[in-house]
C-alpha cells in the first residue's frame, strides 16, 4: 500500500495537477547536454560523411541547389543551413560538429518540456539528463550531419502535437504541419512521426474537433512533401552499401539503435525497463500517455523502416532513426524515479551508474579514428606541417577504402591541399554536380612530374611497415609498391625520404 501511494505521489495520474516546472530546468539541461557533447569534439578526424557535408555545403547555392538535382536531395535542407553556419564559422573538426551539439542541447530541452507536458518535472528532468548521456545522442552531437538537428525537430514536433491537442486553434495546427514538413526535409524518415502522433492524437485528443485538425495537418503535410519523397527514391542508389535484413539486423536494433554499439548500456538499460514494470505492476499503477506515445515514437517508424527494407530496398541503418531517441529517454526517465521512489538521492545514483556505464563507449567515439576508423584530419595535418608550396600531390586511387574513393579526403580539409599541385585533379564536384572532384590517372600527367621539387602521395596503410619512417630511400612495400601511384614517380627518379601512417592512410614523400 505504501508503494502504491508513493509511486502515485511521483508519477501520479497525468491528469492530476503536478507541481510547476522551473522555467531553467530545460534551460540547464540544454547547456549540459551541448557541452557533454561538444567535449573532444575537435579530436576525432573528419570523415567520409563530414567531408560531403563540407562539400555541399560551403559551395554557392546555384551549385548546390544544382548538385541536389544529382545526388543528396535528402541532405538539402540541412546542406543549406550549413551554408549558413560556415559562412559564420571555419569548416573545422570543431566548428562543423559544434552546430549539432548545439542542436543537442535544443533537443534536451525539448525533452524536458515534453516530459513535463505528459508526466511530471522529476521525470523531465531525469529524462533530458538519461537523452544528453544517451550513447547515440553523444554521437550525434559531434556529428557533422543532419541527425541531431532532424531530433531537435522531432522532440518539438511533438511538443507542438500536444499543445494543439490542448489548445486547438488553426494556427497551432498550421504551425505543426510547417514543422512537419521541415522535419520531413531535413530527413525523409521523420515523416514516419506521424503514425506515433497518431496514436498520440487517440490517447489524448479531448474533441473530436482536435482530432480533425491533427489529420487536416497531417495530410497537408504528408501532400506537401510528397513530391519530395518520391523525387529522392530516384536517388537511393547512395545507400546501395546498406546489408539486407538478417540476423545481424537485430543486434543492430538492441545495441545500436540507441547505444552505439555499447552493450553495458544496452544491458543497464534493459534491467531499468525491467525494474520499471515490476515496480509499476507492484504498484498497480498503469501508466499511460508517456508511455504509449514513447513506445509508438519508437516501435512504428522503427517498423515502418524494417517493413521497406524487407519489401522492397534495405534502408535500415541504426543512425537513421535518430530521431526517436527522445522517446527513448522518455522511458528511461520515468523507469529511474519509479525505481527511485522521488527520492533525489536514489535517482541520482542510477544516473551515475547510467553515466558509468556510458563513459567507455563516450570516449572511444572521441578518438582520433572513431569515424568509422578513417583518419583525413591526420593526413591534411602532415600535409599542413610538412609540405611546401608548389610540391606535387599523388593520390592513389587504387586503395580500397569503403566508402571511397580516395577523393573525398581531399575535399574535408580542402584548405590544407590548396599549396600543392594536384595535376591528378579532374573536372571539380561543381562542374560535375557532385559531391567529389573526378580523378585523373597518375601515368596521364606523367610529363609534368620533372618539374615536382617534392612528390607526396597518400595511398593505403601498409601493416608490415613502421608507423614514421625517414631516409635516403626508402622501401616502398607491398602495398604502395604494385600502386602506378608510385611506380610513375619511381621511373622519374624520385625515391621515398619520409613516411607517415595512421589508420587508413600512409603518407609519403619522395625526392629526386
Amino acid at each position: 500500500m505504501s508503494i502504491t501511494l508513493r509511486t502515485e505521489r511521483v508519477l501520479g495520474d497525468e491528469q492530476r495537477r503536478a507541481p510547476p516546472a522551473r522555467p531553467l530546468d530545460a534551460a540547464w539541461v540544454a547547456v549540459f547536454a551541448a557541452a557533454l557533447s561538444a567535449a573532444g569534439a575537435a579530436r576525432p578526424s573528419l570523415w567520409f560523411d563530414e567531408a560531403a557535408t563540407i562539400s555541399a555545403s560551403t559551395r554557392p547555392l546555384p551549385d548546390l541547389w544544382r548538385m541536389l538535382g544529382n545526388i543528396d536531395a535528402v541532405h538539402g535542407l540541412y546542406y543549406l543551413l550549413m551554408h549558413g553556419w560556415f559562412a559564420v564559422f571555419p569548416a573545422t573538426e570543431f566548428w562543423s560538429r559544434l552546430s549539432s551539439s548545439v542542436a543537442v542541447g535544443l533537443a534536451a530541452a525539448g525533452v524536458v518540456v515534453l516530459g513535463r507536458l505528459l508526466s511530471t518535472r522529476t521525470v523531465a528532468v531525469t529524462a533530458g539528463v538519461v537523452f544528453a548521456m544517451l550513447p547515440r545522442v553523444t554521437w550525434a552531437g559531434m556529428e557533422a550531419r543532419s541527425y541531431a538537428l532532424t531530433v531537435v525537430a522531432a522532440v518539438w514536433l511533438t511538443v507542438l502535437c500536444v499543445l494543439a491537442l490542448r489548445r486547438d486553434r488553426p494556427r497551432w495546427w498550421l504551425g505543426y504541419a510547417v514543422l512537419a514538413i521541415g522535419a520531413t526535409l531535413l530527413n525523409v524518415f521523420a515523416i514516419l512521426l506521424l503514425p506515433a502522433h497518431a496514436v498520440m492524437v487517440t490517447t489524448m485528443a479531448e474533441s473530436r474537433r482536435a482530432r480533425w485538425g491533427w489529420v487536416l495537418a497531417a495530410a497537408a503535410a504528408g501532400a506537401a512533401t510528397c513530391p519530395f519523397l518520391f523525387f529522392s527514391q530516384g536517388q537511393l542508389f547512395q545507400v546501395g552499401w546498406i546489408s539486407p535484413l538478417s540476423a545481424r539486423t537485430v543486434g543492430m536494433i538492441l545495441v545500436d539503435q540507441y547505444f552505439d554499439g555499447s552493450r553495458a548500456v544496452a544491458v543497464l538499460c534493459g534491467l531499468l525497463g525491467l525494474a520499471g514494470l515490476i515496480s509499476w505492476r507492484r504498484a498497480g499503477w498503469r501508466p499511460r500517455r508517456l508511455v504509449v506515445v514513447a513506445l509508438a515514437w519508437i516501435l512504428l517508424p522503427t517498423m515502418a523502416v524494417l517493413g521497406y527494407s524487407m519489401l522492397r530496398n534495405p534502408v535500415y541503418y541504426p543512425r537513421y532513426l535518430s530521431f526517436t531517441t527522445p522517446a527513448m529517454a522518455l522511458i528511461l526517465g520515468l523507469c529511474i524515479v519509479t525505481i527511485g521512489r522521488s527520492s533525489r538521492a536514489w535517482i541520482t545514483a542510477l544516473l551515475v551508474v547510467f553515466a558509468i556505464a556510458a563513459t567507455p563507449n563516450y570516449l572511444a567515439q572521441r578518438g582520433p579514428y572513431a569515424k568509422e576508423g578513417m583518419d583525413y584530419s591526420q593526413v591534411a595535418d602532415v600535409i599542413t606541417r610538412h609540405a611546401a608550396p608548389g610540391d606535387c600531390l599523388v593520390m592513389d586511387n587504387s586503395t580500397a577504402w569503403k566508402p571511397g574513393p580516395i577523393r573525398p579526403l581531399i575535399a574535408a580539409r580542402p584548405a590544407a591541399f590548396a599549396k600543392l599541385r594536384d595535376y591528378g585533379r579532374g573536372p571539380t564536384g561543381i562542374q560535375r554536380n557532385m559531391l567529389w572532384d573526378a580523378h585523373i590517372a597518375v601515368w596521364a600527367w606523367a610529363d609534368k612530374m620533372p618539374y615536382c621539387p617534392a612528390i607526396w602521395t597518400v595511398s593505403e596503410h601498409d601493416t608490415s611497415l613502421p608507423r614514421h619512417e625517414q631516409g635516403t630511400a626508402l622501401h616502398a612495400g607491398p602495398r604502395l609498391g604494385r600502386a602506378m601511384a608510385y611506380q610513375v614517380p619511381y621511373r622519374f627518379g624520385f625515391r621515398i625520404v619520409e613516411r607517415w601512417q595512421f589508420n587508413f592512410a600512409q603518407v609519403t614523400k619522395s625526392l629526386r
